[in-house]
């Protein structure tokens, strides 16, 4: 197959003239939080508007936990909040010389925050989220009102805390975890906060719940000529049969071709109609061969058959014809526990996203790998060439660098090589098969 990168070279070469490289991963401003970590814009947007700041060795600590005082902080900006000049408090442990003093003293002012029985506020003990979330809501003055029914498995009607959660799973400021159970009780990080704060941001300026695949990445699948959003931390597989999964790690689910009770794939394969049927023909064909209920909408402007057995609401077809007149065989299945409703809702998103790709038409995992090598030491094409492949692993930040940026490792597991990237030039310096970072 003939190289892309001749052609991406002239592409580039144009871009240049106007001033304009599109680097994503170069962005990134922390060590520890690449373009792939499922909270990188969430984080970078509070960077930028200057409510978060990063540490004096460039890093952010995005699993660092939060205390009170730091989650405060973070609430109260990010929801706009005036902050008054006047620290003091009847607090014991809040003197007025300590820099989360007149933070205390706004929340408390405005009842978002309370202290305890024994007059102390504990700024530095952790945040579960259960009541960050009560934080959040209050800050950003939102009305929620009592549930008639559980939100979450393990969110009680009664608790404290339901109608917080209720309004966080109604408009996805914080849906379930993967078990498909809430655990207001866990502490919770600062990028999971970011994240948080990010999504009430959107949601008070649209009025409407947050759109889940907002900043998924875009994934190509060569072998079947498309290309869709996923959800970070799903597996990919790219060649052949290609696949998106979420495994059920609680119940230590190890095969993609059997679903597990919270897990479930997304199979995919392409059809190449040599005799050139039109889509009415084929799909005439399939639902005469099926016992399925059926219908026909149109998903990116494709025409589309979709297939729902009639007893099993968790098994899906969808066959979508491309402007390369073939035909890609979408295949949903997963299992029905608690979060089984998520990832119906994530099927649906994945393929309400899929593009037809013709740049990448029919690439090997061999020819992506041959089209990274020429790559190397070419600047400004380091991340455009790197996003032929979407399953890269960053494992290792040389701070310092070779040049004027810091260098990282990323390790593919699908082409099985480590990259070598700089970022201040935007430049792959040099490829190893296996995950290393002995260049």
């Amino acid at each position: 197959m003939p190289s892309i990168f001749n052609r991406f070279i002239k592409v580039l070469g144009v871009v240049l003239l106007v001033g304009i490289v599109a680097t994503p991963l170069a962005n990134a401003s922390f060590t520890d939080v690449s373009a792939t970590n499922p909270n990188y814009s969430a984080i970078n947007s509070l960077v930028e508007s200057g409510i978060l700041e990063g540490y004096e060795d460039s890093s952010f600590k995005p699993d660092q936990e939060v205390n009170r005082a730091e989650a405060l902080k973070i609430v109260l900006m990010g929801m706009g909040v005036t902050i008054g000049t006047d620290a003091t408090s009847t607090f014991t442990d809040v003197p007025a010389m300590e820099w989360y003093a007149k933070y205390v003293a706004t929340a408390v002012s405005l009842g978002i925050v309370n202290g305890y029985e024994d007059n102390t506020f504990k700024p530095e003990q952790t945040v579960n989220r259960a009541e960050a979330i009560k934080m959040l809501t209050l800050a950003g003055s939102v009305s929620v009102n009592n549930p008639s029914e559980s939100p979450f498995l393990d969110v009680a009607v009664s608790s404290w805390y339901a109608p917080y959660a209720f309004y966080a799973k109604n408009f996805n400021i914080e849906p379930a975890q993967t078990d498909g159970l809430w655990h207001g009780e866990e502490t919770i990080s600062r990028a999971n906060l970011s994240e948080m704060v990010y999504r009430e941001q959107i949601v008070k300026s649209s009025g409407s719940a947050f759109t889940e695949s907002t900043n998924w990445l875009r994934t190509d699948f060569p072998t079947v000529d498309i290309s869709m959003k996923i959800p970070f931390n799903w597996g990919v597989k790219q060649e052949g049969v290609g696949a998106v999964f979420l495994l059920d790690s609680a119940n230590n689910q190890m095969s993609l071709l059997t679903p597990y009770e919270n897990g479930g794939t997304l199979l995919m394969t392409r059809y190449g109609n040599p005799n050139g049927k039109t889509a009415n023909e084929l799909f005439a064909s399939i639902k005469a061969s099926t016992n399925f209920e059926t219908d026909q909408p149109t998903i990116g402007g494709f025409d589309t058959l979709v297939l729902y057995h009639q007893n099993d609401v968790y098994y899906r077809e969808w066959y979508i014809m491309l402007p390369n007149n073939s035909l890609v065989n979408l295949l949903a299945m997963h299992g029905d526990g608690a979060y089984s409703p998520y990832l119906e809702q994530s099927f649906i998103s994945i393929v309400n996203s899929i593009e037809f790709d013709e740049s990448v038409s029919g690439m090997t995992i061999d020819e992506i790998v041959e089209n990274l090598r020429e790559a190397i030491q070419v600047d400004g094409t380091g991340s455009d060439m790197m996003s032929l492949l979407t399953d890269w692993e960053l494992f290792e930040t040389d701070a310092i660098g070779v040049g004027t940026g810091p260098v990282d490792y990323y390790y593919s597991p699908s082409a099985n090589i480590t990259i070598k990237y700089e970022r201040s030039y935007d430049v792959i310096l040099n490829i190893m098969e296996g995950k290393t970072s002995s260049f």
